[in-house]
Parts: C-alpha cells; structure tokens; sequence
C-alpha cells in the first residue's frame, strides 16, 4: 500500500479496516519472530475452547499485563480481552479509536537523510544510539549475563521515551508529517 493510499484508508470511511489489516499484519510478524504467547491462542480464538495457559505476563510489582501479541489483538477486535467461566474472550469494555490521535510519521525513516547538524538529526541519533546500546546488553544477556536482563529493560523503557520524543519532531518545516525511529546501528562511540 502507498503512502497515499495509507492516507486515503486512514482518512476516509474504511479506516478503522485499514488499522484493522495492519494490527493483523503487526500480529503476524509478531508470531513469526516468536514473540508473544502462540501457545494459547486457541483459548482465546474461540471463546468456547477450554481454557489453555494465561495470555498474560509477569509485569512490575508482581502484578501481571497481557502479553504483546493479545494487546494487538485487542487492537484489531476492538474490545479488551476478558476472562469470563473459565474462558478468555473479547468481551470486555471497547477500544475507542480516535483518528485524531493516529501519529503522522513519514515513511521508511533514515537517520543518515536528515541534514547534519539539524535538530531533527540529532534527536534521530540519540534514537539510534539508545537502540543499539540495547541490542548490545540483549545481546550479552543471551550471550551468557542474564544478570543484564533488568539493565535491558530499562534500556527499552529508555528508548520508548526517545522514540516518543523524536515522533514530535516535524519532518521538514511546516510538514504535517513527523519523524520516526529508523532503528539504525549506530557508530562506535
């Protein structure tokens, strides 16, 4: 889909089926590089299958939060996910979907094509760099130091606030679109 056509899904009266056909396509890649819970989607598929592992995973303070791959499909039914006599279901309170609030972000981001020295640059970098000082201590953890685990955390806490602070960078002067994080390698330092 082009950019124009995303902009015409989004806009127009079949949004809400464009975000839908792209959670789904975000759900699968999810499954494909093994992330989430797979192993418990027949629970949930069907709201009459019997009940299989908890689509949930141990969050802060002992609590627990779904794991990735039912927040999205969450996303793509529209309704939280419950569980109700045993079985999980999406028949929980409605997702509302404001368009409003959908993020304008340009497409296939580079670090490398925004002018050097610009602020736009800068704060693509500092995205980068916060991405592969993650990748590098996940890489040590798998590497033999789960002890790094907790420090990796952080670090993906660390980037998610770097990505939401380079989204509210325009693009260019004026544009009504905004930068997104490339997910580059940065430079040794």
């Amino acid at each position: 889909m082009t950019g124009t056509e995303q902009d015409r899904a989004v806009g127009g009266p079949d949004r809400r089926t464009a975000l839908q056909l792209a959670a789904t396509v975000a759900v699968s890649g999810v499954l494909a590089t093994g992330a989430g819970m797979p192993s418990s989607a027949a629970a949930v598929a069907e709201p009459s299958a019997p009940e299989g592992p908890p689509p949930v995973v141990p969050a802060e303070a002992g609590a627990e939060e779904l794991a990735h791959y039912y927040r999205f499909w969450e996303i793509v039914q529209g309704r939280r996910l419950v569980k109700t006599h045993g079985y999980w279901s999406f028949d929980g309170p409605e997702i509302p979907f404001d368009p409003r609030e959908v993020y304008r972000l340009v497409e296939n981001p580079d670090t490398q094509q925004l002018a050097e020295g610009s602020a736009a640059r800068e704060a693509s970098e500092r995205c980068d760099r916060a991405y592969t000082q993650m990748l590098r201590t996940l890489n040590r953890v798998f590497d033999g130091h789960p002890q790094e685990l907790r420090q990796a955390e952080r670090q993906m806490e660390a980037l998610g606030k770097q990505a939401r602070a380079l989204m509210q960078v325009p693009s260019a002067p004026g544009s009504k679109t905004f930068l997104a994080p490339a997910f580059q390698l940065a430079e040794d330092d």
